[in-house]
């Protein structure tokens, strides 16, 4: 079986012996099936890489039938670069007319489908899948309306994540409470039209790439052996952002006998709009035999007065909440504004200041709910001179992520996965948090971790703010609530003076705790 390279085994023991208790039983541990319950800031990728190598440089897994899937290219990067310094042999991928290079695969689970797909075509001596590159795009040039392509490729995308057809569509959106906009009769219609175009390009979108991989598998015994023995040992991060279609997709490539390891947290779950199924981390024991699970709930990155600001919004739940093993920082700030503009011409006087005492551009962050109320705040700092831009997608090319010495502006979602030392929260008003369209307990507790993501995104310094009012995208202004969620937040963070127009102090004060007293829940 495949090794550590005799330079390499020195870092490897180093960065095992950094572990924690928890974090080396992650590693460590002989099941079969594990599963790694890894809050925000446990070190998931480091144990996940680790728990890789040690598998392999002690024989009980081997580099060519190991594949390593996450959800996005820039961390199946990362995941290949640190396998690697722990003297891991990795799978270079090859052109869709070769088979990929020796050692683990990484990638991300439409990545490993595409393969499975490529090498079939190989062997029955077909030319490889065409995929789509751009699904908006082709939806744009079918419907000739930029607003409704958007609408539509949301609702395929949901629906293919479920493995449904156009036919199949009305029944799941109503058992889910989907909001169709033009109603389910017309989302059926535009579904079809773009299967029909697929088919007419002879092409596959990435669903389809994992749907008909996953379909391969389960109709042909020779193909499930081949993959069965190919991939022998898989392991799968952000396992809580998993959907129906991907885990079916897993399950074919398990086969009964699975050796299986996956990571993901329970608290960041936030593609369920998407057609994530979360519950699908909770219920894995139902589908795979003998699951032992390993808790990571210490936090690593962020200091105790963030971590607790950020539990503040979880509130009441089952299980222990996470825990900081970083050192004493600043309590957490909340401010309320006058209004908008208000808001961001204050946080941008906040961020200069940080740079007059040394904080270089590219640790700090502002995070908001929509794209339309960082638009605004780019503005003040365009204003201020202050260098910034939009963080990169997931699926940037590396000269997008890298970036420079910049501020980043990021949607909650966006910033998930990455951090900084300083981060403010902006427009934290009921309407954005939660957003106004989340109606059911399922969507408005998505929304609570979605908050959560953002509030453990910072390391020590943590800003939070809302504003009375605000000038909406389509110009009007309207008075604004503090998101229900502010009130938990209020009671560990630090009232900050912020400039609000004529009121005295004493008055924004006894306002701004008025307004933050506690609230019904709405998402229990």
């Amino acid at each position: 079986m495949a090794s550590f390279r005799p330079s390499d085994p020195t870092e490897a023991d180093r960065a095992l012996a950094g572990l924690t208790g928890a974090q080396r039983q992650a590693v460590e541990s002989d099941a079969a099936t594990l599963r790694v319950l890894a809050g925000a800031g446990s070190g998931k990728t480091r144990v996940l890489t680790l728990r890789v190598a040690h598998r392999i440089h002690h024989g009980t897994a081997d580099a060519d039938h190991t594949a390593v899937c996450t959800f996005t290219r820039k961390a199946a990067i990362e995941l290949r670069q640190r396998l690697s310094t722990y003297g891991v042999e990795v799978s270079r991928p090859g052109r869709p007319d070769q088979p990929p290079g020796p050692g683990v695969r990484t990638g991300t689970l439409h990545q490993l489908a595409l393969a499975i797909l490529r090498r079939h075509a190989r062997d029955i001596g077909q030319a490889p899948p065409e995929i789509l590159e751009n699904r908006f795009m082709l939806l744009r040039s079918l419907l000739n309306d930029a607003a409704r392509a958007s609408a539509l490729e949301q609702e395929i995308g949901w629906a293919k994540a479920r493995g449904l057809s156009p036919a199949g569509y009305p029944a799941a959106a109503r058992l889910h409470g989907r909001s169709t906009g033009s109603g389910a009769a017309g989302i059926v219609e535009g579904f079809a039209a773009y299967e029909e175009a697929l088919g007419r390009r002879r092409v596959l979108d990435l669903d389809d790439v994992l749907l008909r991989s996953t379909a391969l598998i389960d109709g042909d015994p020779s193909v499930a052996e081949q993959v069965r023995w190919r991939y022998r040992y898989l392991f799968v991060d952000e396992f809580q952002d998993i959907n129906p279609a991907q885990f079916s997709f897993i399950q074919a490539v398990l086969g009964r006998e699975p050796d299986l390891c996956v990571v993901g947290d329970p608290n960041q779950a936030i593609y369920g709009w998407n057609g994530a199924d979360p519950t699908l981390l909770d219920r894995l024991g139902d589908h795979v035999p003998a699951l032992a699970t390993v808790r990571l709930d210490d936090n690593h990155r962020c200091t105790p007065q963030v971590v607790a600001a950020a539990n503040a919004v979880l509130g009441e739940r089952q299980g222990p909440l996470p825990r900081s093993a970083g050192q004493d920082g600043p309590r957490a700030t909340l401010t309320e504004f006058a209004d908008g503009t208000t808001e961001s011409e204050d946080v941008t006087t906040q961020i200069l200041n940080a740079s007059d005492e040394g904080a270089p551009w590219s640790t700090m962050a502002v995070l908001a709910r929509t794209n339309e109320q960082l638009r605004v705040l780019s503005m003040a700092l365009k204003r201020a001179g202050v260098p910034h831009r939009m963080a990169p997608g997931p699926e940037s090319p590396p000269e997008e992520v890298e970036g420079g010495d910049v501020v980043e502006l990021a949607t909650f979602h966006r910033a998930k996965g990455l951090e900084w030392e300083s981060v403010w929260i902006i427009g934290l008003e009921d309407g954005f948090v939660p957003i106004s369209h989340a109606k059911d307990a399922l969507s408005l507790a998505e929304e609570r971790r979605l908050l959560y993501v953002a509030l453990t995104r910072a390391g020590t310094n943590l800003h939070c703010s809302w504003a009375r009012e605000r000038t909406m995208s389509n110009g009007r202004s309207m008075d604004r609530q503090p998101s229900p969620w502010l009130a938990n937040v209020a009671r560990v963070a630090k009232m900050r003076r912020g400039r609000t127009g004529r009121t005295s102090t004493a008055e924004r004060f006894a306002g701004l705790r008025a307004s933050l007293s506690p609230q019904p829940d709405r998402s229990r």
